[in-house]
Formats: structure tokens, sequence, C-alpha cells
């Protein structure tokens, strides 16, 4: 009897400690200054002012966003509830404190936007916060910033937001931030311009160390169901479906980035009612096998060069030696840039582009023989009934019988039985190959020709 008597003495009292328990540690997470530097966006979140109770805390905060010279804050106050694996809180912008005059947008818009904020940190560390907001409907042009820079008198900008909701969670290794919008609409009665159902998320990674730096790794998605601008009696432009994917990614100091635009159909009408259909748009570009200290050595001789107020030639002397040096402290890695585009997916109604221009060799021939590190491996196609559309809706332009003339003289080919015209465009050791034929001289002589003797 005396042992659970004892047990039951002991939970008691650890249960009357454990808010103090919990209380302490969220503090000690909360007080903590949060700093991040997202490519040329700085974002910093400090505690100005703490108040820890038994079962709760309240405190002041400050969020901190630099980019391009421009700074934002906005203050926050905090309310606390202690749990059993961490601490939930409600907060609101600090109105009274905000430090944006009053004719500015974003002080307008934390007014009139009603935003619900609710945290929570447990004891790993790492606040994530969910914000929710009501429908919007507000004219812009009310607000003196935006009616300064917009020649609109005696017109309005209605800018129209459903009820959505956001996310931001911060962490030692994560930082993620992401944004459902069921519909956002800006019109002014002569045009409007509408996203349906936009869904935005970016995933940024820590280093080794633990820091967000000036190149960090990332994933970023942006969708949209469909996209509109109208024109009043003008035109209208209609995307179903686009949708935005990039990562960037570091492996042993070497950068790969990767960048896709898709979208599923595009409709443009003009005022004639003529309209221009494209189906399933590809676009992909990619940065490859990039040295990242020699990236961030350049954007160091960049800030340099723009702090020390260069001016003129001496200017574009030093960023071409800057980019030099960069380029060659690369290359031995064989970087490339690649691109990929394409619309539709028939081969007889397709146009596609694929091209990845590179550098290889050492840093001493890049210096002296420029053009023979580069390395070019490129081919386009255009679908045939893609050339007969163009030809009909176009008869002056006689797209076929150019065509047909390169081909005669080998600069293009026509394959018949897969549906297309193509070309095959080659650089390597400073020599141009068109489709498998040495077309250096030709090429050489018609730059003579278009420089006017610059040369």
């Amino acid at each position: 009897m005396r042992k659970w008597i004892a047990l039951a003495v002991v939970l008691l009292a650890l249960a009357a400690v454990w808010p103090l328990v919990v209380g302490t540690q969220v503090q000690g997470a909360l007080a903590e200054t949060h700093e991040a530097q997202l490519g040329e966006m700085r974002l910093r979140h400090e505690m100005l002012e703490y108040k820890r109770g038994y079962l709760g805390a309240s405190g002041r905060s400050r969020l901190v966003v630099e980019e391009g010279g421009e700074r934002i804050e906005i203050p926050l106050l905090h309310e606390l509830r202690h749990g059993v694996l961490g601490a939930r809180a409600d907060s609101e912008v600090d109105l009274n404190a905000l430090a944006a005059p009053g004719d500015a947008l974003l002080d307008q818009l934390l007014r009139a936007l009603d935003l619900r904020v609710h945290s929570r940190s447990g004891f790993g560390g790492g606040v994530t916060t969910r914000v929710a907001f009501d429908d919007l409907h507000m004219d812009l042009m009310t607000i003196p910033e935006v009616a300064g820079h917009l020649a609109m008198a005696g017109r309005k900008l209605w800018l129209e937001l459903a009820a959505g909701k956001g996310r931001f969670a911060w962490s030692s290794e994560q930082i993620l931030l992401s944004a459902d919008l069921p519909e956002l609409r800006i019109s002014d009665g002569r045009f409007a311009w509408e996203a349906r159902d936009i869904r935005y998320a970016t995933v940024f990674e820590s280093d080794a160390d633990g820091v967000f730096g000036r190149l960090p790794d990332y994933e970023a998605g942006f969708a949209a169901s469909a996209i509109e601008l109208r024109e009043e009696a003008a035109s209208r432009l209609h995307i179903e479906r686009p949708r935005v994917d990039a990562f960037q990614q570091t492996n042993n100091d070497r950068l790969d980035s990767r960048l896709r635009l898709q979208v599923d159909r595009a409709r443009l009408d003009d005022a004639a009612g003529e309209a221009l259909t494209l189906e399933m748009l590809d676009l992909q570009l990619g940065v490859l096998r990039w040295d990242r200290p020699s990236l961030l050595a350049l954007l160091a001789e960049l800030e340099l060069i723009e702090a020390r107020g260069v001016a003129g030639s001496q200017r574009n002397a030093l960023i071409g030696a800057a980019l030099i040096d960069a380029l060659g402290g690369m290359i031995e890695h064989r970087p490339a840039i690649e691109l990929k585009a394409s619309l539709n997916e028939m081969p007889q109604r397709q146009l596609a582009l694929e091209a990845e221009l590179g550098l290889r060799g050492t840093k001493q021939a890049l210096a002296t023989r420029p053009l023979e590190a580069l390395l070019l491996d490129s081919e386009m196609r255009l679908g045939l009934e893609w050339v007969e559309e163009i030809d009909a809706a176009y008869p002056d332009l006689d797209l076929a019988d150019h065509l047909h003339a390169l081909a005669e003289d080998g600069w293009v080919r026509r394959d018949g039985e897969a549906g297309f015209w193509h070309a095959a465009v080659e650089m390597k050791d400073g020599r141009v190959n068109i489709n498998g034929v040495d077309r250096t001289a030709a090429l050489l002589v018609m730059l003579f020709a278009f420089s006017g003797g610059m040369f």
C-alpha cells in the first residue's frame, strides 16, 4: 500500500512541476533568434518580450524581412498555453506597433485581412505556424502607395481574395512556406486577371552546419487550376493547369538546379474572334554541375563592385574578370546549362527544342581560347502540320518554301515518315557542325556580314 501511495505522490509532484518544465523548454526555443539568408532575402524572427507563467505565457516578437534594400518589420503578439509535449499559441499582428506608414499597401492589407494565427512549439525546438483569413474585397486605389504608382485617376482597382490559408514551419533543418488560395482576382472594369485553386509550397534545407546560406538547397512548387486574363472587347488568354516545379541541390560543392513549367492548354482569343491554341507546353531549364564556392565568390565580388560604386568601362571590366574567374573555377566540373522546350505531343504538330551549352577543359584554356572551351549540343523539331497551319494563317510568310530552300543547302532536314522538320547543331573544339556538316566558315562569313565591318 505504501508503494502505491509513494508512486501517487511522485506522479502528483511530477504533474505539478511538468508545466514549469514545458514552459522552460518552450521559452528556450522561442527566445532564440531565428535567422536565414534565402537567396537575396534575409528573414529574421526575434522575441522582444517573454513573460512566462505557470500554465502559459505571453510575449512580443518581430518578424523582419529584408530584400533589395527594402526592410519590412511586422510586430506580433502571442498568448501561449503549455501542454504535455510543448505549447500552443494564438498570435496576432500588433497593429498599434506596425512601423509601416498608414498609406502603405502592407499596412492596409494587414489591417483588412484580419489574420488568425495559430502556432505550436515542441521540445525538439522549431515552430509551426498556420495562418487563415476570410474573404477580402478592397479597392487598391484607396491606398496612396498604390495610387501614386498607377495612372488610373477616377478608376477603381479591385483586389478580391477568397478565404485562404498558409503555413510556416521553422526548425534547425528546414524552413517551409506554403499557401492555399481558392481564388485571386484583380480587375478595374476594363481588364481582369483571375487565378483559381492556387497551391504554393517551398522547403529550404540548411547545410551541414545548420545554416541557410546564399545558395540554399530547396524544393518548390506552384500550381493553379486556371489563370485567365481578359480585356474588355479585346482579347482573352486562358491557361489551364499551369504548374511550376523547381529544386536546387548541393552535393560535394556541386550545385544542380532545375526549373520546369508545364501547361496543359493555353488559348488566346483576339477581338476578331480568332484563336491561337497551344497544348502540352513543357519548358525545362537546368543548371548542372556548377561549383558552389565559385558562385559564392562571384556574388561576393559583384557586391563589392556595387558597394565601391564603380561605373563605366571599369565596372564592365571588373564584372567580366569576376565572371571569367568564376567560370575558370568550375570548368573542370564540366558545368552546363540545359534547355528543353516543347509544344504538343504529336510529332506532326510538335515544336521542340533540346539544347545543352557547357564548358570543358582547363582554366588556362578558357582564358586563352574561350571558343574552344564551349560545348554545344542541340536539336530542333518542327511538325509538318504545324508548318501547314502557320502558312494557312499567314499566307505571306511562305514558311514551307523557306524550309525547302534551306533543306536544299543542308541547313535543315525533312523527315516525312516521322512528320517533322529538324536540325541538329553541335559545337566542339571551336568548330560548328549543322546536321553533321562543318559550317564554321559559312557562319563566320555571316557574322562578319551582319557586323557591318565592326570586326
